[in-house]
């Protein structure tokens, strides 16, 4: 005899296909994370320690498409315009979500074109000085950037990018005046502060010249200490920096992507990030694991965008 379906069992039945799949297939093949940038940088940083373990969770091939260009914003489109099945994904930094709207005027509506799935690392930038800068604390910066105004020059990795804006922010905040020198690149500016060319930087790629005595921290951009360096304090411990002032990076779906798919997607990559390769593989680039999901991680999209977009409109921050 045969035995009756249960309520529930018969709801699930009577599913339809498209949420049937949704809920039970991801994944069920190869997925694509596009990085919106070029091999060998931060973002490309992160989704390689990431890949490895992630793909090892969903027990499916992830291949990482590079499609660089025009800010990130050539790779963000094309995920955009993708099919939104959870199979093919962004793997973005801060700028692409928060400073671009503002600052390029993208060929999509962000809100709309996307729905962020889940923050996946963070890039906690220090305040590093040349060891010639007369300052061993965060105060006694801005007292010297005060008392030699355009003395300061802090170089970063370009006009418009989050290297810029954070030295930026923290200028607004200590009512201080740094001259801004922009690279085409970290590396050619971290080179430059070595060499004592500028003095400053707000950048995480500094972070191998700060572990060899080369360069002086004063203070970091992330919401807690560095543990590498406690002794280190956080802008925000002081009332120099805003919320939202560090640099972090997430996973996106093209927007319509299933809500039960971007919830599963959202707990593999929760997994993923619980394993110690991936942390040391981060650790490598000056990166930490950093999950965040939901409303926490959209409602961190639309403030920080808020905070950067009021930074770029006082202190008149452009892309050339």
């Amino acid at each position: 005899m045969k035995a009756k379906l249960s309520r529930r069992a018969l709801g699930a039945a009577l599913l339809t296909p498209t949420l049937a799949r949704a809920q039970g297939a991801w994944a069920d093949r190869q997925v694509v994370l596009v990085v919106p940038y070029p091999p060998g940088g931060s973002t490309d940083n992160v989704a390689r320690p990431l890949m490895q373990e992630w793909q090892r969770v969903i027990g499916q091939t992830i291949v990482i498409e590079n499609r660089g260009g025009a800010g990130g914003t050539i790779g963000a489109e094309y995920v955009s315009r993708a099919r939104p099945d959870g199979y093919t994904l962004l793997l973005f930094p801060t700028a692409v979500f928060t400073i671009s709207p503002t600052m390029m005027r993208p060929p999509y509506d962000v809100d709309r074109a996307f729905v962020p799935i889940a923050r996946v690392a963070a890039s906690d930038a220090f305040v590093v000085v040349n060891p010639s800068v007369p300052a061993r604390t965060i105060q006694e910066l801005i007292a010297y950037a005060k008392a030699n105004p355009g003395r300061l020059r802090f170089g970063s990795a370009g006009n418009g990018t989050i290297t810029q804006l954070q030295c930026e922010i923290l200028g607004d905040h200590a009512k201080a005046q740094f001259e801004h020198v922009p690279y085409r690149g970290s590396g050619l500016a971290v080179n430059d502060l070595v060499a004592g060319h500028i003095q400053m930087m707000c950048d995480p790629a500094t972070l191998p010249m700060v572990r060899q005595g080369q360069l002086r921290p004063l203070a970091t951009f992330g919401d807690q200490r560095h543990p590498e360096f406690p002794d280190v304090p956080t802008l925000m411990e002081s009332g120099l920096a805003d919320r939202g002032a560090m640099s972090w990076f997430g996973v996106a779906a093209p927007a319509g992507t299933p809500a039960p798919v971007c919830q599963r997607i959202a707990a593999s990559l929760e997994q993923a990030l619980k394993s110690e390769e991936v942390a040391r593989g981060l650790a490598h680039g000056g990166l930490r694991p950093a999950f965040e999901t939901g409303e926490t991680f959209a409602n961190r999209i639309t403030g920080e965008r808020a905070i950067f977009a009021e930074i770029i409109r006082r202190t008149g921050a452009g892309v050339n």
